[in-house]
Order: structure tokens, then C-alpha cells, then sequence
């Protein structure tokens, strides 16, 4: 087990030996991290420590920690430059990985990986959500690999201390872990869904769930990605978890507030890339709609006919229930911002997914469709409906 302690949130003494702040004194700025590499000997209470590290000088604070069982460690620091540090079963620094974020280059002997999606706020620089992190070892070789969400690697050779290029790694060694770690993972958290949906409704940082029910949304990616068949039958379960994440105003339908769902829209996705049509829960939900807008639609692609560029939206839900994805856009025209709204709705038609947009634009008061299409669907080509999904959790 790795562990890592600040003195600022009475956990541990500073590395000076003064004893430790007030309990939370600094609850978000914490520094002076203390890691402990810890093992379990049989018949002990205690663990026996195997190493111990303080926080460097210059080094942000850790955000993630991972151990494997051969004892290498990887720290995942956040902020503006944020890093990826290796540290040995001994205990020693052998691998620094930057993150360029304000300062562009590494310094010192910090390699550089630059990732192809990176989210820059107040906060920090983000890279890392919904990513799936783990060891593997093949051909007597230590690998440490970070797939980010939208497929790019950070893969470590822990072994001769080097940052590899993907297409030099082990790429089906590497797919083959995904495969079976993911599967292994979502089937045991579907055993426990009622408490993973009760953990992100109030999450409490305590709750022994936490570090495994923060993997699910990776995990349902994943299944999509690799087409693993055989799970399947879970994503099924989850597709029926109502959980809101988050709401936003909506262009289409003025006055009403689109709600977002945390696992439906992600797993609907990796169910239509395992060729199955979900069963029609709603990922989104408009709520003031003053209206009941059905869910699980039957022939949806032959009630879309009947559509026309001059319905409202509550006229639209009614015939076509809740759409499949929705994403909301602006423009600059002649010095005024122009919103639009694009609700997607996906057919599986003789083997083949299609998908309906309908773009919606206000002006004034009013909402209008200014254009309405069937079109192969573009997120087996794209990965920008992904993005939405997931670059913000």
C-alpha cells in the first residue's frame, strides 16, 4: 500500500519534526506530502515500511497514487505543470514525466509527454479524467501505461527507466490487460451498483467503494472501445442507474433546463458500439418542459418521418422522446452570439447506425430548426461526441 500525508491535514508531522497543522487547516492547498510504501506481514498489526519519501522542493502535490504488487509506484501530481513521477521498489526517483502546461518545457531531468487533449483552468491543467492507469509485465519487462479517454498512451518501461513511445510498446499486451482488467472490474462494481449510484449521489472520500466506483466510467468507455462483448449484459444494468450530473439552459426549448445523466450517456455508447440498440433510457431530460416526454420509443426512425423543420421542440419530444446526445454551440454573428443546439437520435438500420441531427437556433423569442438530416453516424469516425461525454468528469 502507498500513502501519502500532509502535515497540513494533521495526518502526519512535518519532515523538520514540528508537529502538524490544525485538522484541515489547509484543505485544498496541501503540501509537504509525506509517502510511505507500506507491507503486510503476516501474523504483525503493524505494516513494515519499505520506503519513505517527503515532497521535493518545486514538486506540486499528488492527485493519484498507484502501487503495483512488484512494489513500483507511480505518483500523479496536479496543477499547472503537472507530473508523473516513477519511484522504484527501493524507493528511488527513477523516471519524471512533464505534463508541459505554463511552462511549455520540461526543466531538469523531467522527460516530455504531451498529451493530445488538455483542459486548462483556474484549478490547473487536466489531462487524466476518465483515463485507465495500470502495470503490466511482459518479456521480462516492467511497464507502467496511461491510457488517456480519448485512446493516447503514456506508457513508462519502468525496467530500463524510460518514457517509449506507444507504437514501440506492447500493443496487443496492452489491450489484452484493458480487456480483462476492465472486465473484471465492471462486472464486480455491477454487483454493487446500489452503492456505487449512492457514493457519486454524495461522495464520501471514506467509503472503502471509492477507489474502484471512481474507475467505472473508464471501465464502461472501455468496453465500448475494445467491443467487449461479454459485458454486455452489464452495461445493460447500467443503463438503467438514474443518476443527474448537471444541467444547463436549453436553446431548443426555451425556459426549459436540460439535466444530463452520469452513466447513461457514456454507456449508451458503448452499447451502440457493441451493435446493440439501448433500451431508451433517457441520458438527458428537459426538465420545465410542461410536458411528459416518453422514454424507450418503439420505431423511432419511422416516427422521425414525420417530422417537420416547423415543429417546436415539446412537439419534437413527444413524437421522438428524449435525444441520444445533445451539445450546445455558439457563433459570433455581425457582433452578436448566436446559440445553437443539436439534438442527435441514432438508428441501427440493417446493421448500420444512422443518425438524425436536428439543429436548433433561437432568435428573438423563438426556437426553429434550421436544419434537419440523416447521415451515417459520425461518432464511429469521430471522437468528439466522446469528448462531450467525458472530458469534463
Amino acid at each position: 500500500m502507498l500513502t501519502a500525508r500532509s502535515p497540513d491535514n494533521a495526518t502526519v508531522s512535518h519532515q523538520s519534526g514540528l508537529p502538524p497543522e490544525m485538522p484541515f487547516g489547509r484543505p485544498v492547498f496541501q503540501k509537504s506530502f509525506h509517502y510511505q510504501l507500506l507491507e503486510h506481514v503476516p501474523g504483525s498489526v503493524e505494516p513494515r515500511v519499505v520506503w519513505e519519501r517527503w515532497q521535493k522542493d518545486g514538486e506540486l502535490s499528488p492527485h493519484e497514487v498507484l502501487v503495483s504488487d512488484g512494489g513500483w509506484s507511480v505518483i500523479r501530481t496536479h496543477g499547472f505543470d503537472p507530473e508523473v513521477i516513477a519511484v522504484s521498489p527501493s524507493g528511488q526517483d527513477v523516471l519524471r514525466v512533464c505534463i508541459p502546461g505554463l511552462k511549455k518545457e520540461a526543466e531538469g531531468d523531467c522527460l516530455i509527454w504531451r498529451p493530445l487533449h488538455l483542459m486548462w483552468t483556474t484549478a490547473g491543467t487536466f489531462w487524466s479524467g476518465a483515463s485507465w492507469p495500470y502495470f503490466l509485465h511482459d518479456g521480462g519487462t516492467d511497464f507502467f501505461v496511461w491510457r488517456t479517454y480519448w485512446g493516447q498512451r503514456l506508457v513508462l518501461d519502468l525496467t530500463h527507466a524510460a518514457l517509449i513511445p506507444e507504437q514501440e510498446a506492447p500493443v496487443h499486451v496492452m489491450d489484452a490487460t484493458e480487456q480483462r482488467e476492465v472486465s473484471v472490474l465492471l462486472s464486480e462494481l455491477t454487483e454493487h451498483l446500489n452503492e456505487v449510484q449512492a457514493f457519486f449521489a454524495g461522495p464520501d472520500s471514506s467509503h472503502p467503494i471509492r477507489p474502484k466506483a471512481l474507475r467505472a466510467i473508464a471501465a464502461i468507455h472501455l468496453v465500448g472501445v475494445h467491443r467487449i462483448q461479454a459485458c454486455l449484459p452489464l452495461l445493460q444494468e447500467w443503463e438503467s442507474a438514474d443518476l443527474p450530473i448537471s444541467t444547463m439552459s436549453s436553446t431548443a426549448f426555451p425556459g426549459a433546463t436540460i439535466e444530463t445523466q452520469f452513466f447513461r450517456p457514456i454507456t449508451q455508447h458503448s452499447m451502440r458500439l457493441l451493435g446493440t440498440e439501448p433500451r431508451g433510457f433517457a441520458p438527458y431530460r428537459f426538465l420545465g418542459a410542461r410536458c411528459t416526454v416518453p422514454e424507450s420509443v418503439p420505431d423511432r426512425r419511422e416516427r422521425a418521418l414525420a417530422l417537420k423543420q416547423n415543429m417546436r421542440a415539446r412537439d419534437v419530444l413527444l413524437q421522438m422522446g428524449n435525444p441520444d446526445f445533445v451539445i450546445k454551440q455558439s457563433r459570433d454573428v455581425d457582433g452578436d452570439t448566436l446559440w445553437t443546439e443539436t439534438w442527435e437520435y441514432d438508428f441501427l438500420v440493417e446493421g448500420q447506425w444512422k443518425t438524425l441531427q436536428l439543429v436548433w437556433e433561437q432568435r428573438r423569442s423563438r426556437s426553429r430548426i434550421t436544419h434537419m438530416e440523416e447521415i451515417p453516424a459520425p461518432w464511429l469516425q469521430s471522437d468528439a461526441r466522446v469528448r462531450e461525454f467525458l472530458q469534463y468528469l
